[in-house]
């Protein structure tokens, strides 16, 4: 009986979910809204289905969140953030310093205590391109200048994020003191530091993987070239008598680092995105995205529609105005910081890149999660982080659009216009 009581909820929740993605996918806007929909809809708001004290929702959950945040990671190769250039690093960081500074400031005149607002401008620092990178491929232009600098920025942007998420959870835990937050950027640095540099090497040696490889020239001489592509030897893992070996120890290490995130006072699913980063450059090697997509497809719902459950619109008549006021400080945040930091390409590219780096998507949902579960902020907060990712990921489409659209006309009418890749 206990059982079927599990497996019930489980069903309507997973049935719910993908109904909701299907019918926003349909309508060419990311599943993961009608999966955060359906949660609302099932949680307490309306039917109720789903409560806080159903545990085992919460463990699926945490679970999704870990295998997201290891997906986005995987995402994140190293090797390209050389590529990317100033303009794309000038993004980033404005980018991320001024939605906080104004996500911060403002939280904290509206409603939020001090580690409140830290959590709710943390969620204004993500960005999630994926909507984005949609629209430019629809509208032909993911070959153009600007596309290259937003998901160039977007690279940066996830790295950034973690770090200011790890700091921010940090100092959740204790008292603002200077020494803390020293002590909390000293422990984010090494954990970065150990994991990417470190961890990369140890994994590209293990797999097999060379950097350099010799070629023999026209004239009987030997020369260095450096390149990208793997240079084969025996790999540790081809040497393991386990079935699926390195996807058995890729698990080990998302656990793993998950559990030493957490153990050095971060996040866990901060271990989990740079168990991803140090991966990100051998997952063609071992097909990773096939074998971890029907992990993905299996649990990622399961964390949104429990996050979208949390949404208690009880006090509808509060949290509706603060989420507003916040959504447009997203909004204006990303615009400013990242137009400015894309300024020196031109106002139509400055333009496009600000409004291409507007929707927040899963990464501002976990930052609520995790101040949720911290304990650090509140259920209006919260449901205001959750509100305010919805609005971003929905509206991005057609500001992107509109402006990409307002600055072609007017290059056509002076006469400038030159579509596609301007270097």
């Amino acid at each position: 009986m206990e059982t079927e009581k599990t497996l019930l909820p489980i069903f309507v929740a997973f049935l719910v979910a993908k109904l909701g993605g299907e019918i926003m996918e349909r309508m060419r806007l990311p599943a993961v809204t009608g999966e955060l929909i359906a949660g609302v809809m099932l949680g307490p708001t309306l039917l109720n289905l789903i409560t806080s004290e159903d545990n085992f929702f919460d463990v699926l959950a945490q679970l999704g969140a870990t295998f997201l945040l290891f997906s986005v990671g995987m995402e994140t190769k190293i090797s390209e953030l050389k590529k990317v250039g100033l303009t794309a690093t000038s993004v980033a960081l404005l980018g991320v310093v001024a939605p906080f500074i104004l996500g911060y400031y403002v939280s904290i005149f509206l409603f939020a205590s001090s580690i409140e607002a830290m959590f709710v401008a943390t969620a204004l620092v993500a960005t999630s391109v994926g909507i984005t990178a949609r629209v430019l491929d629809d509208m032909g232009m993911m070959n153009s200048l600007e596309a290259k600098i937003i998901l160039g920025a977007a690279v940066i942007d996830d790295i950034l994020g973690m770090i200011v998420l790890t700091l921010v959870s940090g100092v959740a835990v204790g008292d603002l003191t200077i020494l803390k937050v020293a002590i909390v950027v000293a422990e984010a640095v090494c954990f970065v530091a150990i994991v990417t540099i470190i961890g990369t090497r140890v994994v590209k040696y293990a797999s097999g993987k060379r950097d350099v490889k010799f070629d023999k020239t026209v004239n009987g001489s030997w020369a260095i070239h450096y390149t990208t592509r793997a240079f084969k030897r025996d790999s540790w893992f081809d040497k393991l008598k386990q079935r699926q070996a390195p996807f058995v120890i890729i698990l080990i290490v998302i656990f793993g680092l998950s559990a030493l995130a957490s153990f050095v006072g971060l996040a866990a699913i901060i271990g989990a995105f740079f168990a991803g980063l140090i991966f990100s450059d051998t997952k063609e090697t071992y097909e990773l995205e096939q074998k971890f997509e029907p992990l993905n497809v299996l649990l990622v719902p399961f964390f949104f529609v429990v996050m979208g459950a949390r949404v208690d619109l009880a006090n509808f008549s509060t949290v509706i105005p603060l989420a507003i006021i916040i959504t447009i400080v997203a909004i204006l945040g990303k615009l400013i910081g990242c137009s400015l930091g894309a300024a020196q390409r031109g106002e139509r590219t400055a333009m496009i890149v600000g409004a291409g780096m507007v929707p927040r998507g899963e990464v501002g949902i976990v930052v609520a999660m995790i101040g949720l579960n911290m304990g650090t902020i509140g259920q209006v907060a919260y449901s205001v982080i959750v509100l305010m990712s919805i609005a971003t990921t929905l509206y991005a489409p057609f500001l992107l659009r509109t402006v990409i659209k307002a600055e072609s006309k007017n290059k056509r009418g002076s006469g400038h216009f030159t579509p596609g890749f301007r270097p």
